[in-house]
């Protein structure tokens, strides 16, 4: 008998079906406790999965968050454009990797994807000196262009 030792670690990480499952929660909701239920829920979730990302964003460092993005999107092997210059962070994407996925997989992604987007992402730039600005997005493919940027005061 030959013993393996592994790890989680070992394996390739891979979230994908994590979409799906992330789109048939904010269907329920959606359709069980409306729209606003669907904002609290994605805001909760933000800012506890996001809290790292917050406090370096409080701290002024949007270079952790751009980093973030470069790790994520590496792990997804997913193309995408992701540049900092002059405190500005832009992520532009062809297409997004959970719509991508939901379809391939013969699911609907629900109406309300975008908020993955806005509803995340601006509540985990709540109370720091940044604002997230969604610029573009394509509901049928999620191509996309986001800005991370400091509040005008």
């Amino acid at each position: 008998m030959k013993v393996v030792d592994r790890r989680a670690s070992d394996n390739k990480y891979l979230h994908r079906d994590f979409h799906i499952s992330m789109n048939m929660l904010m269907e329920y909701i959606h359709d069980e406790y409306g729209p606003a239920a669907l904002t609290k829920y994605l805001q909760q979730f933000s800012q506890a999965y996001n809290s790292q990302r917050t406090k370096e964003l409080k701290k002024g460092n949007l270079l952790g968050l751009r980093e973030y993005f470069v790790d994520i999107y590496e792990k997804e092997e997913w193309p995408a454009s992701i540049e900092l210059k002059d405190d500005v962070l832009m992520v532009s994407q062809e297409s997004c990797p959970g719509i991508t996925h939901i379809k391939n997989n013969g699911h609907t992604p629900v109406e309300q994807y975008i908020e993955t987007y806005t509803t995340v992402y601006e509540a985990m730039c709540e109370d720091t000196p940044y604002e997230y600005i969604l610029e573009e997005y394509d509901s049928k493919t999620g191509a996309c262009r986001q800005r991370f940027q400091r509040r005008v005061k």
